[in-house]
């Protein structure tokens, strides 16, 4: 990449556009396949929909962190452009094995499929912009990312409605496939040695060089412990939020839909503004990040009413967005040429285990602390908030977060 295309104003950087643009793409038909994800564990299983989506969320935790490590191996083999396009080409054939799908079973089966192209297609992408982009840009080029991923996350559920009404959910997948395809086309017009590691030597990196490197390395330990604390609260808000909101305080689904619209608004907010101020205030904004997640986990438990909870998660979105962010900058700054691919992957890998404790933890302490359970705080709020039982819908929104299908 010449230092003029470096240089050159992001939305007028071909390289990075193609990339970023077969990113979102994807990310918003992985959001389309969520929600008919959740229909079609319905269709199969009735009310127990939402234990086929716990079991297709373990999935994707088991497979990325076990795989994602293997992610730089294989594009030192076949090349980090053709391992994209052939994760796309993958999981397109993977969401329309869905359209199809008449048995839990095969749910199971192409979601680890689907999972695996997702463990070798992010660490990568992620490892190939440092590259694409100069060190001023990079900061940017994280923000312009967090807030694509969280705006397909607010407005996929949305626009999975419309396609549903047009032609049914499982229409969906199929929809979803094309999102691929055309991601896919849009990395193929990539030149294939922009996105290549630059080699110093004819060597291969080892397999482990990036869980090694992650451990040995105070800033990319740093970074996952940046990762681990994003997952301790967005555990909460994705596990916890669907019953705070319906059966503690007795509201509806729309306003569970508003909750975690608020948390992704935040996180678009923060994103925005971390592009746009300088160095020094990023690492202000760096340092209150910890205390402002604690602070909207307390909000939340002490006034235990609705308004609290928009703005706590409001703020846990925006906090978590920035901690996103410095991670990423850190991993690109403390690696280079060859072993970038190994280090996300190795980072993406070490960072999906932890949700894998925090998710459990964070539904064993909401259970504990009495958050499910129905203390008729909705009637305070007016009688147009009638306390609910919990619908098949809900109780599949609890495991229909962007994480089960997302690139």
């Amino acid at each position: 990449m010449s230092a003029a295309a470096q240089g050159a104003p992001l939305w007028r950087h071909g390289v990075f556009q193609k990339l970023f643009w077969a990113h979102v793409i994807s990310l918003v038909g992985s959001g389309l396949s969520s929600v008919a994800l959740a229909l079609l564990a319905h269709q199969l299983v009735g009310a127990s929909a939402s234990a086929v989506l716990g079991v297709t969320l373990a999935i994707r935790i088991v497979v990325i962190v076990f795989c994602s490590p293997w992610a730089g191996q294989i594009a030192e083999r076949f090349g980090a452009r053709a391992v994209m396009i052939g994760s796309d080409l993958v999981r397109a054939g993977v969401v329309a094995g869905f359209f199809f799908a008449n048995s839990v079973w095969q749910i199971y089966v192409l979601a680890v499929v689907l999972n695996l192209g997702a463990a070798l297609f992010t660490p990568i992408y992620k490892a190939a912009i440092p590259g694409v982009v100069s060190e001023k840009q990079y900061p940017r080029a994280l923000a312009f990312g967090a807030i694509a991923y969280d705006t397909a996350n607010i407005l996929g559920p949305a626009l999975a409605g419309l396609v549903i009404a047009a032609v049914g959910f499982r229409g969906n997948f199929v929809a979803n496939g094309i999102t691929f395809l055309v991601s896919a086309a849009l990395l193929f017009g990539v030149p294939r040695l922009v996105v290549e590691p630059k080699r110093r030597n004819g060597k291969k990196t080892a397999l482990g060089h990036g869980l090694a490197a992650m451990f040995r390395r105070p800033p990319l330990r740093e970074s996952l412990l940046l990762a681990l604390q994003v997952s301790v609260t967005g555990a909460f808000v994705l596990v916890a939020t669907v019953d705070f909101v319906k059966v503690r305080l007795g509201l509806n689904d729309s306003a569970y839909a508003w909750a975690m619209a608020g948390y992704g608004i935040g996180a678009v907010c923060a994103a925005a503004v971390y592009a746009r101020v300088s160095p020094g205030m990023r690492d202000r904004f760096v340092a209150m990040s910890a205390p402002a997640m604690l602070l909207a986990l307390l909000l939340a438990a002490v006034f235990q009413r609705y308004a609290p909870l928009l703005g706590a998660w409001f703020l846990a979105g925006a906090a978590q967005s920035i901690l996103g962010i410095r991670g990423n900058e850190l991993l690109a700054a403390n690696s280079a040429g060859e072993e970038r691919a190994h280090i996300y992957a190795a980072h993406f890998s070490l960072s999906h285990a932890g949700w894998g404790l925090t998710y459990p933890l964070a539904g064993f302490l909401t259970t504990a602390l009495g958050f499910g359970h129905d203390e008729h705080e909705g009637m305070e709020l007016g009688n147009e908030h009638l306390p609910q039982t919990e619908s098949w819908q809900s109780r599949s929104e609890r495991f229909s977060s962007p994480s089960i299908s997302s690139t």
